[in-house]
């Protein structure tokens, strides 16, 4: 009787410890995947605001484009930092999938596609 109450005890561990396991999966940006909807300022302006329109990186007077939120849509457009024929090849686009910007570490996989999306949607200022 006792015997069967530690079969019952450890067959119930087992399963609460092996159902609480999780795998975060990450992918890298999909260039061929279907583009989602972005928005440019609810969902790019707050990467570049967090990760790039800093002193010394792309804020008023530094590298360009000149990120900050009054500046970084026409900034990034006007610059040619943007090819929506090609988005892959877009300038913006590889550096952030490359890891060479941000300098402090590379974008989320998330974010980096949420630029490519961005871009494959025609990069509107909305």
């Amino acid at each position: 009787m006792k015997i069967r109450k530690i079969y019952w005890v450890m067959a119930i561990l087992v399963v609460a410890s092996t159902t609480g396991c999780y795998y975060d999966v990450i992918k890298p940006p999909d260039p061929n995947a279907p583009p989602q909807q972005v928005s440019f300022s609810g969902d790019l302006q707050p990467i570049f605001n967090s990760s790039c329109a800093t002193t010394g990186c792309h804020a008023v007077g530094g590298h360009q484009p000149t990120l900050t939120a009054d500046q970084s849509y026409n900034s990034l457009m006007a610059g040619g930092f943007v090819n929506t024929t090609i988005p892959t090849e877009s300038i913006l686009y590889q550096e952030v999938n490359n890891g060479l910007m941000p300098p402090t570490g590379k974008l989320p996989q998330t974010q980096i596609q949420q630029i490519l999306d961005w871009i494959k949607i025609g990069a509107p200022n909305n």
